[in-house]
């Protein structure tokens, strides 16, 4: 079958089974607890509230499960609870379904596609962007699908398991192994990426309400709000043709100018296990806001908010430790502000929901320490990179003017959210603001999350923690700008301010380039672009060689496709097989910096460099391969004498050969 249809179908394939394996478990735990108000919500809003609960809830859930009897016992026990609320779904989806929805739905489902799929010309394969970090998704969906949890190592074979926040791919597991061969892991990754876009509109629902600051507003006006909002970037389109102008070339990836805050679509497509992160960071903090609202709450209501706060943030700590460094943060700063108060069963509520969660979150967050071998602190001290002071000073007048300007570079990360911001603190006043304990506590994790992201970084390949950790805030600066909007438009003083329809645009046109980069990057004069898209031909050749391995190869044979490349992704994109190194980030999952660089040291020559074939199978046995993938790209291919040609091939295509390691001699 054609690479993009069948792409296409196992999107639409895993989105359904998002049905029974997501949304209905977290429906019926709504109806189970009735927390958020989930039994007096309205059908839609119930839908999307289901949708929340499912992402931030089920993944501490499920990696227990997981852990105790494997995938199938939670995919099972996901499908029984669901079915305990089949029925009341349906009416809320025949009361809440019309043809906007369908319409909204279909369009989200197609950008996530659009964002994720390959595109088969039936001569050339051309992968999206996004391949960077899918390869990652779907290595570590298939790992635990093949071995269960901790996952083994997908970018490394050794004996440990992978040291990674797994708890977002317990969900695509599910997705991955119920749905057969009609799903892989990067289409059950979509699927999932789906249903995290519903889940952060159920928040968004969830947070409005319980901050109390909308009044009376319209609540379909406030839903079209939050629509016109949620598609907008910050204003690093600006510093893309900045950036142009200076290079000479395009920059695919706009948020890549300067440190990174990404658009909410853009995060849902590239990071969804970090935006599911935070929702669930937001859940168990909601959860106990309800509560602490009231006068005197039952003994029953205050261990069910216990309870799904416990779970949420233990969720929060297996979906992303960046995000829930910002979420116990705050949480820690909450904590402090009650018992200033002598609020003292709302702090109890806190801490016995905090150790909960440390306890319910122990087997992964112990599995993360023990099989991670980097050595030194994750976490170092840094100001925030501000792009355009790039180049232009030294330290420390460099760390100076970033501090200086810190303020700044927020604002064009935001953009129309933090111009939003401004304008809610000038039309509401910090006591109805803090009115209740929602609306307090979007002060303290934007706060605590923008300090954490200003002044810190993680030392492990890229800077996730100042990227994602920000998402806290986000989601309040989008809470803020959707009801100072909404006041505006109340108080019938909206011709739409000049300066929020600038940034809004701009913020689109940020969003939209992105997008369009997806596709385009291929275009970029850029050289890791470039290498990125090198061979359409040979990726196309690839995909079909992997396939044919994973039918009729042994599922725990160890393939090896060249290291050589700085980047290496179709091991993890088509393949069902382990592999010996990925390349030269191979320690993404953290397996020893000195082990990787020995073993590409081994494994590099033998496609890199004319050996004969004893050399060539000492190499990779010493490796533990036990088949060697080889392209039209290797040094080997070229020479008609080399062991690619004079060895029995498994496999062969005029692209691309696979030789059993046990078939080569001198």
């Amino acid at each position: 079958m054609n690479g993009t249809l069948s792409d296409a179908c196992g999107v639409v394939v895993a989105t359904l089974l998002g049905i029974p394996l997501v949304l209905l478990p977290g429906y019926a735990l709504g109806r189970l607890t009735g927390i958020l108000g989930f039994r007096a919500l309205a059908a839609g809003d119930r839908l999307l509230c289901g949708a929340l609960l499912g992402i931030g809830l089920l993944p501490a859930l499920d990696s227990l499960v997981i852990q105790a009897a494997g995938v199938p016992a939670a995919a099972l026990a996901n499908g029984v609870l669901g079915l305990a609320a089949l029925l009341p779904a349906l009416r809320s989806l025949r009361t809440s379904l019309n043809r906007a929805v369908l319409a909204l739905a279909a369009l989200w489902l197609g950008v996530v596609a659009y964002a994720l799929i390959d595109i088969d010309t039936g001569t050339a394969l051309y992968q999206p962007v996004t391949v960077i970090d899918l390869v990652k998704h779907a290595a570590l969906t298939r790992a635990i699908v093949a071995h269960g949890l901790p996952p083994v190592d997908p970018f490394f074979a050794r004996p440990d398991r992978a040291g990674y926040y797994y708890e977002f791919y317990t969900l695509t597991a599910l997705v991955d192994g119920v749905g057969g061969r009609l799903v892989d892991g990067r289409t059950a990754f979509a699927g999932l990426a789906f249903w995290t876009g519903l889940a952060l509109l159920g928040l968004l629902d969830r947070l409005l309400a319980a901050t109390g600051l909308l009044g009376d507003a319209a609540p379909r006006l406030v839903r079209r709000a939050v629509l016109l909002l949620l598609p907008a970037g910050g204003l690093d389109i600006l510093l893309v043709l900045a950036d142009r102008a200076a290079s000479g070339t395009w920059l695919p990836v706009p948020e890549w100018v300067n440190e990174q805050v990404l658009n909410w679509p853009a995060s849902l497509v590239w990071v969804p296990h970090h935006v599911a992160g935070a929702l669930a960071g937001w859940l168990g903090l909601l959860a106990l806001a309800e509560v602490a609202d009231r006068t005197q709450p039952s003994r029953h209501t205050e261990a069910v908010a216990i309870g799904v706060a416990g779970l949420a943030f233990a969720a929060c700590a297996g979906l992303s430790v960046w995000v829930c460094l910002g979420t116990a943060t705050a949480a820690g700063i909450w904590l402090v502000l009650l018992g200033l108060e002598r609020r003292w069963r709302a702090a109890a509520r806190l801490a016995v929901a905090g150790l909960l969660s440390a306890a319910l979150a122990a087997p992964c967050l112990l599995s993360i320490l023990a099989n991670r071998t980097d050595g030194g602190s994750p976490i170092r001290f840094a100001i925030r990179r501000f792009g355009p002071l790039d180049g232009l000073v030294d330290e420390p007048a460099l760390s100076a003017l970033r501090i200086v300007l810190l303020p700044l570079n927020y604002y064009v990360a935001l953009g129309v959210f933090a111009a939003g911001t401004l304008l809610f603190w000038r039309l509401v006043p910090r006591r109805e603001a803090h009115a209740w304990e929602a609306g307090r506590l979007l002060t303290l994790c934007a706060a605590a999350s923008l300090l954490l992201g200003g002044f810190l970084r993680s030392a492990i390949l890229n800077n996730d923690l100042g990227a994602r950790v920000v998402l806290l805030a986000q989601v309040a600066a989008l809470v803020w700008t959707v009801v100072a909007l909404s006041r505006l438009v109340e108080a019938r003083r909206l011709r739409f301010p000049g300066l929020l329809a600038t940034l809004l645009i701009l913020g689109y046109a940020t969003t939209l380039y992105g997008f369009v980069g997806m596709r385009a990057y291929s275009a970029s004069d850029r050289p890791a672009f470039a290498r990125l898209a090198g061979r359409p031909d040979i990726d196309r050749a690839l995909r079909a060689a992997y396939a044919w391995a994973g039918l009729h190869l042994p599922r725990d044979l160890v393939l090896q496709q060249s290291p050589v490349p700085r980047r290496v992704f179709d091991f993890g994109l088509y393949g069902l097989q382990p592999t010996g190194v990925a390349d030269a980030e191979a320690r993404l999952f953290g397996a020893p910096p000195e082990a990787v660089a020995s073993r590409l040291a081994d494994v590099a020559p033998i496609f890199r460099d004319r050996l004969d074939g004893r050399e060539v199978r000492r190499r990779a046995e010493t490796a533990g391969i036990g088949a060697l993938v080889v392209t039209a790209q290797d040094a080997p291919w070229s020479s008609p004498d080399s062991w690619v040609w004079r060895h029995r091939a498994v496999y062969a295509d005029p692209l691309v050969r696979i030789l059993r390691v046990e078939d080569l001699h001198d």
